[in-house]
C-alpha cells in the first residue's frame, strides 16, 4: 500500500489504492475511486481472495469474502488489461529485465477456484516491441527506486492501449524461475550472487529463440496423489500416497516449446493426464 504511493510520487502507473477496516468506509472509498474496483487483502499471496465489484452490492459481498481472511482489506481501481511481470537481476547501480512474462491467472483447466489465482507463467511475453520497451523502462526505473538488489520481481497489468501499470513488487526470486533460465540457457541463481556480492551483472540476449510455460495444478476434489516422479516435465512432486485437499495445489508443469500456443497446448495435454492418475477419496 505504501510503495503505491511511492509509485504515485515517482509518475509512475499504478491503479489507484485505498485501505478500509469496515464495509462503511471501504464504499466511501468506492465511490472516490470509481466502479468497478478490486477489493483484495492486505496481506494476500498468490492471487487468493481477490475479488472485483462492480457496484455497491457487489462490493457488499466481496468485502465480507475479503474480510474473513484478513480485518484490513486494500481498494483498488480496476486496471483490465494483460496480466504480466518482468524478471530483473540488479545491483545497487543499475537493473537489467531479464525476462517479460505472461501470468496465467484464475484458469479452471488446472483446477484454479480463484478467479485471480495465480496458475503459472508463459515465458516470453509476446508484445510489440515498443510495448516491451515501456515495461522495462518502468520496471527498472521501479527496482532502483526501492533499491533492490540480485533477483527482483514486478508485476504488471498492460492495458489495451499499451500501457504498463504496476501492481506488486516482489524483492525475491519469482515463480518464472524455472523458464526463465531455459529459455535465456542462463543459471539466475549464479547471476543473483555475482550481482549481491560483486555489482556484476549479466549480458542478455535480445531475441530468444523458445517459449517455456509453467503451469501450477491444483486438486479438483481430495485425492490421492500416486508416483508422479515418473513423468520427466512435472515439478515440486509430493510423495506417492500424499492426501491433498481440494484446491490445494498438486504440483507444477514445466514445458518449452518454439511457439506460445504449441508449449501451452502440450502443459494442459500433460495436465489432463495428471488428473486422470489421481485417486479420488
Amino acid at each position: 500500500y505504501k510503495r503505491q504511493r511511492e509509485l504515485g510520487h515517482l509518475g509512475i502507473p499504478r491503479p489507484e489504492t485505498a485501505s478500509a477496516e469496515n464495509f462503511e468506509e471501504a464504499r466511501e472509498k468506492s465511490k472516490d475511486i470509481g466502479f468497478p474496483v478490486v477489493v483484495k487483502p492486505l496481506r494476500g499471496f498468490g492471487g487468493v481472495r481477490i475479488r472485483v465489484a462492480r457496484n455497491a452490492q457487489e462490493l457488499k459481498q466481496a468485502f465480507r469474502d475479503v474480510a474473513l481472511y484478513d480485518n484490513r482489506v486494500l481498494i483498488q481501481e480496476h486496471v483490465s488489461g494483460t496480466p504480466a511481470s518482468a524478471s530483473l537481476i540488479s545491483s545497487t547501480n543499475k537493473a537489467v529485465v531479464l525476462t517479460l512474462n505472461e501470468q496465467l491467472l484464475g484458469m479452471h483447466e488446472v483446477g484454479q477456484r480463484e478467479p485471480f489465482g495465480y496458475c503459472g507463467n508463459v515465458v516470453p511475453l509476446s508484445v510489440a516491441a515498443a510495448i516491451g520497451d515501456a515495461c522495462k523502462s518502468v520496471v527498472e526505473k521501479v527496482v532502483m527506486h526501492f533499491g533492490l538488489v540480485g533477483s527482483n520481481g514486478v508485476d504488471l497489468v498492460i492495458t489495451e492501449e499499451g500501457v504498463p501499470y504496476v501492481m506488486e513488487v516482489n524483492p525475491r526470486f519469482q515463480g518464472t524461475l524455472e523458464c526463465v533460465e531455459r529459455v535465456l540457457r542462463t543459471n539466475v541463481v549464479r547471476a543473483h550472487v555475482e550481482a549481491c556480492v560483486q555489482g556484476i551483472l549479466p549480458t542478455i540476449a535480445r531475441k530468444t529463440s523458445s517459449f517455456c510455460v509453467r503451469l501450477v495444478l491444483f486438486a479438483p476434489q481430495p485425492s490421492i496423489v500416486p508416483n508422479l516422479s515418473i513423468l520427466e516435465e512435472v515439478r515440486d512432486i509430493p510423495l506417492p500416497g500424499v492426501i491433498i485437499e481440494e484446491g490445494e495445489p498438486v504440483c507444477s508443469i514445466v514445458v518449452e516449446g518454439k511457439s506460445r500456443s504449441s508449449s501451452l497446448r502440450r502443459a494442459k495435454k500433460l495436465t489432463k493426464s495428471i488428473f486422470k492418475l489421481l485417486q479420488p477419496i
